[in-house]
């Protein structure tokens, strides 16, 4: 018999696939931008969640996440169904407006919250996140919005239009 344990951990250390130890890559803010157009702020606020998680900050992008994204969303789509019922702005002006306002606002968030860490990737030379990925990011989220958002803002947005017609 041997004296080798089937069991026992390596002894060296083991390394990981080439490139996995690299840090994970930020998304610049035309990728934040790009997918606050197509999966409104809350598809930007998962891009800057993401943005976190690659900064080793993973605790602040669970609450951009899981707290500040939907509120965003939430208060969006509200502004949309308060609009159209209590302002009788029509519908279709008001989605075209918001949706143009969506964008620029996201970036103007991400550029206050992450432009430093981003300029200094870019200085850096490293590695940028490609647009193409918030892009497939940004549709992936479409569904989830369609579910869980838009519901809780139809809802919200109906309590305080009967709170203020009444």
């Amino acid at each position: 018999m041997t004296d080798v344990d089937p069991y026992r951990p390596p002894g060296v250390g083991i390394r990981r696939p080439d490139g996995a130890d690299e840090e994970l890559a930020l998304f610049g803010l035309p990728a934040i931008a790009l997918a606050t157009a197509i999966g409104s702020v809350f598809a930007g606020t998962v891009l800057i969640a993401l943005n976190y998680t690659a900064q080793k900050r993973r605790g602040l992008g669970w609450v951009v996440a899981l707290l500040f994204g939907p509120l965003l969303t939430t208060v969006a789509l509200s502004a949309l169904l308060i609009g159209s019922r209590i302002l009788h702005i029509a519908p279709m002006t008001l989605l075209v407006g918001v949706w143009l306002a969506q964008p620029p606002v996201m970036t103007a968030l991400a550029a206050l919250l992450q432009g430093a860490a981003i300029k200094q990737r870019r200085r850096a030379g490293r590695r940028m996140a490609p647009n193409a990925l918030a892009f497939v990011i940004a549709m992936v989220l479409l569904p989830v919005l369609a579910l869980f958002a838009a519901p809780a803002s139809a809802i919200l947005a109906g309590v305080i239009s009967r709170a203020l017609t009444d």
